[in-house]
């Protein structure tokens, strides 16, 4: 393996390290983790997914105290949708992956330069990626 090629990986992270996007994206994980209503949301969100999985491993399992639960568990998960930090916190996410997204679309481009766009070069023999 080339050294080049991990140091220059090791530069590109501690690159993307200092980028905005990455220092908005952990700033906010970091802000959503100390959001009290948004943990106590997340911890009854689990606390009913546990008893869905619970109820559905039983020998004989009560569909109708699952189906209760897994209404109980989207009313969660829109109440988690409602906060503002959950929603600040997708925003983050989504901005960092647009950039990483970016960032692995000019690596596509420059190992497969004939290839369409994802890097498909669209000649199929010995590719499985779209079958």
């Amino acid at each position: 393996m080339s050294q080049q090629v991990i140091d220059k990986a090791k530069e590109l992270a501690q690159i993307i390290a200092l980028s905005p996007e990455y220092i908005t994206m952990r700033a906010t994980e970091d802000a959503a983790g100390q959001d009290e209503a948004l943990a106590a949301l997340f911890d009854s969100y689990n606390d009913l997914r546990a008893q869905v999985e619970k109820l559905s491993m039983e020998k004989e399992p009560d569909f109708d105290a699952i189906g209760d639960l897994s209404r109980d568990l989207e009313t969660v998960q829109d109440q988690i949708r409602a906060q503002p930090m959950y929603a600040a916190l997708q925003t983050a996410r989504r901005g960092f992956s647009e950039m990483m997204a970016a960032v692995n679309g000019e690596l596509s481009a420059v190992l497969n330069p004939n290839g369409a766009a994802g890097g498909c070069s669209g000649n199929c023999s010995g590719c499985a990626g779209c079958n």
